[in-house]
Protein backbone atom coordinates (compact mmCIF):
# COMPACT_ATOMS: atom_id res chain seq x y z
CA UNK A 1 0.00 0.00 0.00
CA UNK A 2 1.63 3.21 -1.21
CA UNK A 3 0.12 6.35 0.29
CA UNK A 4 0.51 9.22 2.77
CA UNK A 5 -0.83 9.71 6.27
CA UNK A 6 -4.56 10.26 6.94
CA UNK A 7 -5.59 8.79 3.60
CA UNK A 8 -7.61 5.87 4.91
CA UNK A 9 -4.73 3.46 4.51
CA UNK A 10 -5.37 1.62 7.78
CA UNK A 11 -8.88 0.77 6.62
CA UNK A 12 -7.38 -0.50 3.39
CA UNK A 13 -4.82 -2.51 5.35
CA UNK A 14 -7.59 -4.10 7.41
CA UNK A 15 -9.58 -4.82 4.29
CA UNK A 16 -6.70 -6.67 2.66
CA UNK A 17 -5.93 -8.48 5.89
CA UNK A 18 -9.46 -9.93 5.80
CA UNK A 19 -8.84 -11.71 2.48
CA UNK A 20 -8.17 -15.40 3.22
CA UNK A 21 -4.46 -16.11 3.05
CA UNK A 22 -3.39 -12.44 3.14
CA UNK A 23 -0.97 -11.08 5.73
CA UNK A 24 -0.53 -7.29 5.65
CA UNK A 25 1.72 -5.45 8.09
CA UNK A 26 1.50 -1.78 9.00
CA UNK A 27 4.13 0.94 8.60
CA UNK A 28 7.84 0.43 9.24
CA UNK A 29 9.33 3.95 8.84
CA UNK A 30 10.11 3.28 5.18
CA UNK A 31 12.91 0.83 5.92
CA UNK A 32 12.90 -0.39 2.33
CA UNK A 33 14.05 3.03 1.17
CA UNK A 34 17.12 2.72 3.38
CA UNK A 35 17.78 -0.72 1.93
CA UNK A 36 17.32 0.65 -1.58
CA UNK A 37 19.96 3.29 -0.86
CA UNK A 38 22.28 0.61 0.52
CA UNK A 39 21.84 -1.45 -2.63
CA UNK A 40 22.42 1.63 -4.77
CA UNK A 41 25.62 2.39 -2.87
CA UNK A 42 26.85 -1.18 -3.40
CA UNK A 43 25.99 -0.94 -7.11
CA UNK A 44 27.77 2.40 -7.51
CA UNK A 45 30.82 1.22 -5.60
CA UNK A 46 31.08 -1.85 -7.82
CA UNK A 47 30.44 -0.26 -11.20
CA UNK A 48 31.85 3.23 -10.65
CA UNK A 49 34.96 2.26 -8.72
CA UNK A 50 35.35 -1.49 -9.09
CA UNK A 51 35.61 -1.85 -12.84
CA UNK A 52 39.06 -3.35 -12.35
CA UNK A 53 40.94 -4.89 -9.43
CA UNK A 54 42.71 -2.51 -7.04
CA UNK A 55 45.72 -3.17 -4.90
CA UNK A 56 45.59 -3.07 -1.08
CA UNK A 57 47.03 0.44 -1.11
CA UNK A 58 44.13 1.82 -3.22
CA UNK A 59 41.14 3.65 -1.65
CA UNK A 60 38.75 1.33 -3.54
CA UNK A 61 40.51 -1.92 -2.70
CA UNK A 62 37.95 -4.74 -2.97
CA UNK A 63 35.25 -2.75 -4.77
CA UNK A 64 35.52 -5.07 -7.78
CA UNK A 65 34.49 -8.00 -5.59
CA UNK A 66 31.18 -6.48 -4.49
CA UNK A 67 28.18 -8.39 -5.86
CA UNK A 68 25.29 -5.87 -5.79
CA UNK A 69 22.59 -8.44 -6.51
CA UNK A 70 23.79 -10.58 -3.63
CA UNK A 71 23.61 -7.48 -1.43
CA UNK A 72 20.06 -6.84 -2.64
CA UNK A 73 18.97 -10.41 -1.98
CA UNK A 74 20.34 -10.44 1.56
CA UNK A 75 18.86 -7.05 2.39
CA UNK A 76 15.43 -8.15 1.16
CA UNK A 77 15.65 -11.46 3.00
CA UNK A 78 16.42 -9.56 6.19
CA UNK A 79 13.49 -7.20 5.60
CA UNK A 80 11.08 -10.11 5.20
CA UNK A 81 12.46 -12.15 8.08
CA UNK A 82 12.97 -9.36 10.61
CA UNK A 83 10.42 -6.69 9.68
CA UNK A 84 7.47 -8.40 8.00
CA UNK A 85 7.87 -11.73 9.83
CA UNK A 86 5.07 -13.46 7.92
CA UNK A 87 3.58 -16.76 9.05
CA UNK A 88 4.52 -19.69 6.84
CA UNK A 89 0.95 -20.56 5.86
CA UNK A 90 -0.04 -17.35 4.03
CA UNK A 91 -0.54 -16.81 0.30
CA UNK A 92 0.19 -13.10 0.05
CA UNK A 93 2.42 -10.89 2.20
CA UNK A 94 2.33 -7.11 2.14
CA UNK A 95 2.53 -3.92 4.13
CA UNK A 96 1.52 -0.29 4.02
CA UNK A 97 3.80 2.72 4.16
CA UNK A 98 2.97 6.42 4.21
CA UNK A 99 6.48 7.65 3.37
CA UNK A 100 7.22 6.28 -0.12
CA UNK A 101 6.85 9.74 -1.66
CA UNK A 102 9.75 11.02 0.42
CA UNK A 103 12.03 9.48 -2.22
CA UNK A 104 11.05 12.48 -4.35
CA UNK A 105 10.60 12.75 -8.11
CA UNK A 106 14.25 11.88 -8.78
CA UNK A 107 14.19 8.47 -7.11
CA UNK A 108 10.54 7.45 -6.65
CA UNK A 109 10.20 5.39 -9.84
CA UNK A 110 13.58 3.73 -9.40
CA UNK A 111 12.75 2.97 -5.76
CA UNK A 112 9.50 1.26 -6.69
CA UNK A 113 11.27 -0.56 -9.51
CA UNK A 114 13.75 -1.81 -6.91
CA UNK A 115 10.85 -3.14 -4.85
CA UNK A 116 9.19 -4.72 -7.87
CA UNK A 117 12.45 -6.35 -8.90
CA UNK A 118 13.06 -7.61 -5.38
CA UNK A 119 9.56 -9.09 -5.00
CA UNK A 120 8.65 -10.57 -8.39
CA UNK A 121 4.93 -10.28 -9.06
CA UNK A 122 4.35 -7.70 -6.35
CA UNK A 123 1.47 -5.25 -6.79
CA UNK A 124 1.24 -1.64 -5.70
CA UNK A 125 -2.00 -0.26 -4.29
CA UNK A 126 -1.83 3.54 -4.43
CA UNK A 127 -4.28 5.34 -2.19
CA UNK A 128 -5.17 9.03 -2.42
CA UNK A 129 -7.36 11.59 -0.70
CA UNK A 130 -8.11 15.23 -1.61
CA UNK A 131 -5.44 17.45 -0.09
CA UNK A 132 -8.07 19.80 1.37
CA UNK A 133 -9.40 16.94 3.51
CA UNK A 134 -5.93 15.74 4.44
CA UNK A 135 -5.00 19.26 5.58
CA UNK A 136 -7.78 19.16 8.17
CA UNK A 137 -6.86 15.72 9.53
CA UNK A 138 -4.45 14.66 12.27
CA UNK A 139 -1.00 16.26 12.36
CA UNK A 140 -1.53 17.79 8.91
CA UNK A 141 -3.88 20.30 10.56
CA UNK A 142 -0.90 21.82 12.39
CA UNK A 143 0.93 22.49 9.11
CA UNK A 144 0.71 25.32 6.61
CA UNK A 145 -2.04 24.34 4.12
CA UNK A 146 0.17 25.52 1.26
CA UNK A 147 2.82 23.00 2.32
CA UNK A 148 0.22 20.26 2.75
CA UNK A 149 -1.07 20.90 -0.76
CA UNK A 150 2.46 20.74 -2.11
CA UNK A 151 3.21 17.40 -0.42
CA UNK A 152 -0.08 15.69 -1.23
CA UNK A 153 -0.43 16.84 -4.83
CA UNK A 154 3.24 15.99 -5.36
CA UNK A 155 2.71 12.47 -4.02
CA UNK A 156 -0.42 12.02 -6.14
CA UNK A 157 1.54 13.06 -9.23
CA UNK A 158 4.22 10.45 -8.42
CA UNK A 159 1.55 7.76 -8.15
CA UNK A 160 -0.10 8.73 -11.42
CA UNK A 161 3.18 8.96 -13.31
CA UNK A 162 4.27 5.54 -12.07
CA UNK A 163 1.03 3.94 -13.20
CA UNK A 164 1.31 5.59 -16.60
CA UNK A 165 4.76 4.05 -16.97
CA UNK A 166 3.83 0.69 -15.41
CA UNK A 167 0.04 0.26 -15.63
CA UNK A 168 0.13 -3.47 -15.01
CA UNK A 169 1.84 -3.12 -11.64
CA UNK A 170 -0.71 -1.19 -9.64
CA UNK A 171 -4.08 0.41 -9.08
CA UNK A 172 -5.04 3.83 -7.77
CA UNK A 173 -7.84 4.16 -5.21
CA UNK A 174 -9.50 7.39 -4.12
CA UNK A 175 -10.52 7.44 -0.46
CA UNK A 176 -13.25 10.04 -0.96
CA UNK A 177 -14.93 7.58 -3.36
CA UNK A 178 -14.33 4.26 -1.58
CA UNK A 179 -15.53 5.62 1.77
CA UNK A 180 -18.93 6.45 0.25
CA UNK A 181 -19.55 3.13 -1.44
CA UNK A 182 -18.00 -0.23 -0.57
CA UNK A 183 -18.62 -1.34 -4.16
CA UNK A 184 -15.90 1.10 -5.22
CA UNK A 185 -13.44 -1.52 -3.93
CA UNK A 186 -14.53 -4.02 -6.59
CA UNK A 187 -11.77 -2.98 -9.04
CA UNK A 188 -9.21 -3.63 -6.30
CA UNK A 189 -10.41 -7.20 -5.83
CA UNK A 190 -10.44 -7.73 -9.58
CA UNK A 191 -6.89 -6.39 -9.81
CA UNK A 192 -5.79 -8.80 -7.08
CA UNK A 193 -7.73 -11.69 -8.57
CA UNK A 194 -9.73 -12.15 -5.38
CA UNK A 195 -13.44 -12.65 -4.67
CA UNK A 196 -15.36 -9.52 -3.71
CA UNK A 197 -17.79 -9.99 -0.83
CA UNK A 198 -19.85 -6.84 -0.40
CA UNK A 199 -21.04 -7.52 3.14
CA UNK A 200 -17.53 -8.18 4.44
CA UNK A 201 -16.09 -5.12 2.70
CA UNK A 202 -18.92 -2.88 3.92
CA UNK A 203 -18.50 -4.10 7.49
CA UNK A 204 -14.77 -3.41 7.52
CA UNK A 205 -14.88 -0.04 5.78
CA UNK A 206 -17.69 1.14 8.04
CA UNK A 207 -15.90 0.27 11.27
CA UNK A 208 -14.47 3.08 13.42
CA UNK A 209 -10.73 2.98 14.06
CA UNK A 210 -9.31 3.54 17.53
CA UNK A 211 -6.41 5.68 16.34
CA UNK A 212 -8.64 8.09 14.40
CA UNK A 213 -11.90 8.10 16.28
CA UNK A 214 -13.75 8.08 12.97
Amino acid sequence: IVTYGRSGSTVLQNLLQAIPGYFVRGENMNILYQLYNSYKAAHDARYDHGKKPHGPDDPWYGANEIEPENVRRRLIDTFVEEILRPPKDVRVVGFKEIRFHEAGPEYFEDFLNFIHGSFPGCKFIFNSRPWEEVSRSGWWATMDPVRVKEVITGADALYTDYLVAHPERGILLHQHITREDAAAFKPLFEFLGEHYDHETVAAITGKKLAHTGI
